[in-house]
């Protein structure tokens, strides 16, 4: 048996060893394997050499991104050719969604065997796979390889090309799902600058009294009743009651009628909670009287009700 390396294994270890150390790892790996290997082209009749085996793989790698890395790894093909063999592979992978991806591999082969006399050499290989990634550390795998032109038949008598099945179960120390981006903080708006500003709200109206009648209608309770809840709302008011009467009798009594009009309007809003100290009246007789005709006199008929309050409106900048 042959107890030396071969010069050219050597070479691809080292060769190996530089990419790894030129590497900041990030997500590399460590692997084990065992499967099957079949010699095309042996006849065990004439060779005395079984054409398929056991084999078992140790290997390491690193992976620069989800799509490329490289793989350096010992492979111990046993039976009866009891060889030996170290590669160095480019590994290219096609993710499939987050668990499952299909990888090809190209690459060369070292190896020695103790075939006949023993021999040694480097071979090409190429080989493809698929890979379930069942966490963040394990990955299991079924990988194919084919190996040309083992042996040399010239030489020994022993030429073969290996047919090579592996099941592994693939470590990654380092591997993590990669976080989500955390949004960059947003800076706080800054605190709006209140301001208060005083505003004058009103609520008027006019309510209306038959010839020569001094009497709330319905009508005129509704309108009054807007006022007293005007008052209710805004505390700081004021209300002014002012009382008309048509052309129709004398001045004297028809400022009489309006000073009456004026005080039914205010006595029924005290009745409803207004403060009589806040509701001035006056009173006008016929001196602003228009009406000629019965629809215009009968608008001269009234009492104009005002209510107006000052409040406080915060104003944002």
């Amino acid at each position: 048996m042959k107890k030396t390396v071969a010069p050219s294994l050597i070479a691809i270890a080292l060769a190996a060893a530089g990419v790894s150390v030129g590497a900041q790892a990030n997500d590399w790996y460590l692997g084990a394997g065992a499967g099957y290997a079949d010699y095309e082209d042996i006849d065990r009749n004439n060779s005395g050499l079984d054409n398929d085996s056991e084999a078992v793989s140790l290997f390491g790698g690193y992976n620069f991104n989800q799509y490329f890395g490289t793989e350096l790894g010992f492979t111990n093909f046993g039976g009866d050719a009891d060889t030996r063999a170290l590669n160095l592979s480019a590994i290219g992978r096609l993710p499939l969604g987050e668990s499952f991806s299909l990888f090809g591999e190209v690459g060369a082969l070292g190896w020695d065997t103790d075939v006949a006399n023993g021999d040694e050499g480097v071979s090409p290989l190429a080989g493809l796979g698929v890979a379930y990634r069942a966490s963040d550390l394990v990955d299991v795998q079924l990988r194919y390889r084919r190996v040309e032109d083992m042996g040399d038949e010239g030489r020994n008598g022993f030429e073969t090309d290996v047919n090579n099945v592996m099941l592994e179960l693939v470590l990654h120390p380092n591997r993590r799902v990669a976080p989500a981006p955390v949004p960059a903080p947003v800076a706080p708006q800054p605190e709006p600058e209140v301001t208060y500003e005083t505003r004058t709200v009103t609520a008027d109206g006019s309510i209306y009294f038959a010839f020569d009648s001094s009497s709330l209608a319905p009508e005129a309770r509704a309108t009054l009743d807007e006022v007293a809840r005007f008052s209710e709302q805004n505390p700081d008011y004021q209300v002014e009651l002012a009382g008309y009467a048509d052309r129709l009798g004398s001045a004297e009594y028809n400022r009489k009628l309006s000073e009456r009009r004026a005080m039914a309007a205010k006595e029924y809003l005290v009745q409803r909670g207004v403060a009589a100290e806040n509701i001035q009246t006056a009173w006008y007789g016929e001196e602003l009287a228009q009406g000629v005709s019965e629809e215009e006199r009968q608008r001269d008929r009234r009492v104009d009700a005002k209510a107006q309050a000052s409040i406080q409106v915060e104003i944002i900048e």
